[in-house]
This record gives C-alpha cells, sequence and structure tokens, in this order.
C-alpha cells in the first residue's frame, strides 16, 4: 500500500473531481497518477468504493459487459465525483485497464479453483454412493 502523503499538485487535475475528497480516494488517485501496479490499484478501489457501499460483488459484475471499454467506464462510473472516462490522462486510462484485466485474471482464478473443488467433491460422492454418470448409465445398459 501507498504510504500517503499528498502534495498540493495532487489536489488538482482531472483526477480531481469535487466533493469526494477522503483518505481512501486520496490513495486512489495517487495511485492511478503514479500508475501504481494492478494490485494496487484494485486494492485502493475496493477500499475507496467500499466507503460508497460499493461491494466487490459489484465491481465483478463489470466483468460482464460487452468489451473492456464498457467495463472501464462503469468502473469509473462507480468511482463517482463526476470524473469522465474519456478525459482522464491516458496513463490514468491504462492503469484502469490493467487493474481491470487484473480482476477478471482474479476472477477467473477463483471460479476455476470452484470448479476444481465442486469436480474433486462431485467425484468423491460418485464413489461413495456409486452414483453413474450418465454416460456410465448408458454404457452398462446398453451391455446388458
Amino acid at each position: 500500500m501507498i504510504p500517503l502523503a499528498a502534495n498540493f499538485s495532487d489536489f488538482s487535475g482531472a483526477t480531481n473531481p469535487t466533493g469526494i475528497w477522503s483518505p481512501a480516494f486520496v490513495a486512489l488517485k495517487l495511485a492511478l497518477d503514479r500508475a501504481d501496479r494492478p494490485d494496487n490499484v484494485l486494492q485502493l478501489l475496493y477500499d475507496w468504493l467500499s466507503q460508497r457501499k460499493i461491494t466487490p460483488v459489484q465491481v465483478d459484475k463489470i466483468l460482464d459487459l460487452p468489451s473492456m471499454e464498457a467495463a472501464y467506464d462503469a468502473l469509473i462510473g462507480l468511482v463517482g465525483g463526476s470524473l469522465s472516462p474519456k478525459a482522464l490522462p491516458p496513463a490514468v486510462q491504462q492503469t484502469v485497464q490493467r487493474a481491470i484485466q487484473r480482476l477478471a485474471q482474479k476472477y477467473v482464478e477463483r471460479g476455476e479453483q470452484e470448479l476444481d473443488q465442486a469436480r474433486q467433491r462431485f467425484t468423491s460422492i460418485r464413489g461413495r454412493y456409486g452414483v453413474e454418470s450418465a454416460r456410465q448409465l448408458v454404457r452398462r445398459l446398453l451391455s446388458s
């Protein structure tokens, strides 16, 4: 996490919309302005958005949108403060997009892990209770 020390210049520019200043927002702004690592940006986004009563599950829903551009616009909309997605500096846009890519990567990894655990559980149950899959049942019936 970034130690929080603000300069006067940090309180100006395209990433300084009015009415949303807080330590969490300043930390997020600094991370975006400095093109911080995606994991740091994500954590700071979650910290800021939690103050706005936006949950990680709501953030994850941006991944259901049809494109990176739509997800980017939606995420900037969640940040609030009248930020204009297209008016942000290119480096900030790229930093947010890298954070979205990292979010997607973590989401997919978590989902794959959950699927693997479910498969292991199903295999265990199948073995303990002699449950046949549809294919196994068809093969057994055809061989009879």
